[in-house]
């Protein structure tokens, strides 16, 4: 088997079209459109395809990303690994975990600390060392149920999908977890299904929706929903203002469906309950459906840890030894060491003092992009503590608050 650069775009689509049914690319006419989408995203700097050949035959393939993101507030290079396929008489041979193993050893060798995807199996990817990321929400509410606020700036449609763009980048640039996107990634953005709607003040735009209405089977013309696709706000007045359109759609409208990484959204709304009114456990009403997606790996602890050197994971001052192990390579636990002060770290070579903290890659990854904490990790026995009792306190509040990242680049 050789791993290189892909060139044939339309075998690609056919393992594409057999792994993923889903995908729809059923007829001659689907199957072109897909390879010539894929030939142009090619051009892209940033995107590049990967084929496995077996006497140059494709047997397998992936997508490549180049994604800046933003860590704790530093842009951190980062690899997005996408579409990996496997042809279905080539399954069960090895083939994926030889394709994930490549983008890990290149994203090491061009110096990317991270590796990032969303999983087809998270059970699968978690077993080569892919830690989980932030839970997304999907709220299904009445827009009656949003508040009205004055004095508020009214929202206006936008058309301009640079202005867009570049205000998508600059929230980015404030955002932990935030990926820098290109053009291609918002061409939805002139799409006839779907709308924008921004607040600007002063001329200057701070906040946008990206929307779409959309009916359910056996619905008449005057029955339908507004999905919300894109939501980004910088002011409170933006957010705001953004609301106030949705809550006055509550005439013609059935529901708003709102996906968020805010746990507190359901603090919004009059009325939390999903449009379904379903009780869920004794007295409780559902609010919103919950799922996992984006998963993280950090493939280069050393240059991770450089990048975020000016954040603070908290007060603490304490020196902790992370004792790594890798299930993707099956060898002995690796030994980091690392010196908290206030919050901040720094590599050491002090092996003697501290606290040890054995841990998996995946959770560790995890761990370290805050999303979730050490007392959790330690609680559920997926990481075990080790030191006085004293350290081990000042290193489970080191890492007991975690600041969530959010990621809204889809690949």
């Amino acid at each position: 088997m050789e791993i290189k650069a892909l060139s044939d775009f339309a075998s690609f689509t056919d393992i594409q079209s057999r792994c993923y049914p889903g995908m729809g690319l059923n007829t001659a006419e689907d199957k072109q459109k897909a390879t010539e989408h894929r030939e142009k995203m090619d051009q892209y700097d940033r995107i590049s395809h990967i084929g496995v050949y077996e006497e140059n035959n494709l047997v397998a393939g992936y997508i490549h990303y180049s994604i800046p993101m933003n860590v704790y507030g530093q842009t951190v290079p980062s690899a997005g690994l996408g579409t990996l396929a496997v042809d279905l008489p080539y399954k069960k041979k090895g083939i994926a975990k030889q394709m994930v193993t490549h983008v890990i050893e290149q994203a090491q060798n061009e110096g990317y600390p991270l590796v990032h995807l969303y999983p087809f199996r998270p059970d699968f990817y978690r077993k080569m060392g892919f830690g989980f990321g932030p839970q997304l929400s999907v709220y299904q509410f009445s827009p009656g149920q949003l508040p009205y606020f004055e004095n508020v700036v009214t929202a206006t449609r936008l058309e301009n999908q640079q202005e867009i763009q570049r205000f998508y980048n600059e929230w980015a640039e404030e955002t932990h977890g935030a990926c820098n996107k290109d053009d291609y990634e918002f061409r939805h953005v002139a799409m006839e299904h779907t709308d924008a709607i921004g607040c600007r003040n002063n001329g200057r735009l701070e906040g946008y929706m990206i929307y779409q209405f959309k009916r359910e089977t056996g619905d008449t013309f005057l029955r339908h929903d507004l999905h919300v696709t894109d939501w980004f706000t910088r002011t409170d007045e933006a957010f705001q203002s953004l609301i106030n359109f949705l809550h006055n759609q509550k005439d013609q409208v059935r529901s708003i469906v709102f996906p968020t990484y805010d746990d507190s959204l359901a603090f919004l709304l009059d009325d939390p309950r999903n449009v379904t009114e379903d009780l869920i456990f004794r007295l409780y009403h559902e609010t919103h459906k919950r799922g996992t997606g984006v998963m993280y790996r950090i493939v280069d602890l050393p240059l991770f840890m450089k990048y975020i050197s000016e954040h603070s994971f908290g007060s603490e001052t304490v020196t902790v030894h992370f004792d790594v192990e890798d299930t993707l390579t099956d060898t002995e636990p690796t030994t980091y060491s690392y010196r908290f002060e206030q919050g901040k770290p720094q590599m050491c070579d002090d092996l003697g003092d501290g606290v040890r903290v054995a841990i998996g890659i995946a959770d560790l990854s995890s761990l370290l992009m805050g999303c979730v904490s050490l007392s959790t990790l330690s609680r559920y026995k997926r990481a075990e503590i080790k030191g006085s009792e004293g350290q081990a306190g000042q290193v489970k509040r080191l890492f007991d608050s975690p600041q969530k990242p959010e990621n809204w680049s889809f690949f």
